[in-house]
């Protein structure tokens, strides 16, 4: 039995691939979790099943001790029971965790694996300050000592091939999928009796995901203005600073409050009963990053959508108009128009012919690759 490793200094809970990878490597293995205790109030993801081999080992949590303090002593924690224990694989989980490989190379076994898995990589702004662009020089350098790279998608892998030099052949593609054997965390009832209470045959369109800026909520909201009352929008997620708030204000001065509803901070059930109940998906990204410019097949909420078998609206950028080229599964639109939404929505709900022409393209690549078992055998299983 090998001893597998996987480091993130966040809640593991929010990274699904790390969830389904942790269960299919644990039938055979054993994994160790080293990564941030959940925050009660953001304990959404309840009863993930991560396998059935599996130990968390979670960072000191203090609200006494600054982050960065707290950040050392996670370091410090890791790398005992690196000693410890001895693992034959260590998968490193974005770039905190990656800064730990110059001491693991130290006390590693021969023949010990390092690999190096991005799910957001970013370039810092020329606004951003001195110490992030220099921890993102640190990043290139850590990343350089990885036996093996992975990303989520093969345009974010030649970005970083191309900054970092590491050889391309280093890099591994596996995208956010669900397995095909996924089944939902089994569902209340309150998402249908809200359902009842304000519709009468009317179509749900879902916005899951971070309640926050840069995903043209504003515009997506707007659009409701302009359709009918047969459509009503759910935002449907976390909230990222109080954003929540601002946009419960905004729906009530527009008068929306029966058309556009938030549930924010919700648990794992309630985001499934809400897409179980959903017509469509809205998938929108403002470009304003590598991560965000390279979001199709990607995109968590992307990939929610497939797998709960919803036609998707995204954003008209080269990365998605490439996707749709090769895999008919999403409309696009232009997000900045609130018109173009409305017009869109409208078409796809409309149009039976192609809303069931979307779902049987869905379904089928679902099957095909857009899912984890063969992301998996694209990546992990070529070098584990």
């Amino acid at each position: 039995m090998k001893i597998f490793f996987f480091i993130i200094w966040d809640d593991a809970n929010f990274y699904n691939s790390l969830v389904f990878l942790s269960r299919l490597i644990s039938e055979n293995n054993k994994v160790y979790i080293l990564c941030k205790k959940p925050e009660k109030k953001h304990d959404f993801a309840k009863n993930l099943d991560f396998g059935n081999n599996f130990k968390f080992i979670y960072s000191i949590n203090s609200k006494i001790f600054p982050n960065k303090i707290l950040y050392l002593f996670f370091f410090i924690k890791t790398l005992f029971y690196f000693k410890i224990k001895k693992p034959d694989y260590v998968v490193f989980f974005n770039s905190k965790s990656i800064f730990f490989i110059h001491l693991f190379k130290l006390f590693k076994k021969k023949l010990t694996k390092l690999i190096y898995h991005n799910f957001d990589y970013d370039i810092p702004s020329e606004n951003e300050s001195l110490i992030s662009k220099l921890f993102h020089r640190f990043e290139l350098n850590c990343s350089r000592y990885a036996d093996y790279l992975v990303f989520p998608s093969q345009n974010r892998a030649n970005n970083y091939s191309k900054i970092s030099k590491i050889n391309l052949s280093k890099f591994f593609v596996m995208q956010n999928c669900f397995p095909k054997s996924f089944v939902c965390p089994r569902s209340g009832d309150d998402f249908n009796n809200f359902l009842k209470k304000i519709t009468q045959d009317k179509k749900v369109i879902c916005r899951m995901g971070t309640i926050g800026p840069y995903h043209y909520i504003l515009q997506t909201i707007d659009a409701f203005k302009i359709l009918n009352d047969n459509y009503i929008l759910i935002l449907g997620g976390v909230d990222l600073n109080r954003y929540s708030e601002f946009l419960k204000k905004k729906i009530s001065n527009e008068k929306l409050e029966q058309k556009v509803f938030i549930f924010d901070n919700i648990d794992n059930s309630k985001w499934f009963e809400i897409l179980k109940n959903s017509h469509m998906g809205v998938c929108f990204y403002e470009e304003i990053s590598i991560s965000h410019k390279n979001m199709a097949g990607t995109s968590t909420k992307f990939n929610n959508y497939i797998y709960s078998n919803l036609p998707i609206l995204a954003n008209n950028n080269n990365d998605f108009i490439d996707f749709k080229k090769k895999k008919d599964v999403l409309e696009l639109v232009d997000p900045q128009k609130p018109s173009e939404i409305a017009k869109k929505i409208e078409y796809i709900l409309t149009d039976s012919e192609r809303y069931n022409r979307l779902k049987s393209n869905i379904f089928k690549n679902f099957n095909d690759d857009l899912n984890f078992e063969y992301q998996f055998n694209e990546s992990y299983k070529k070098f584990l």
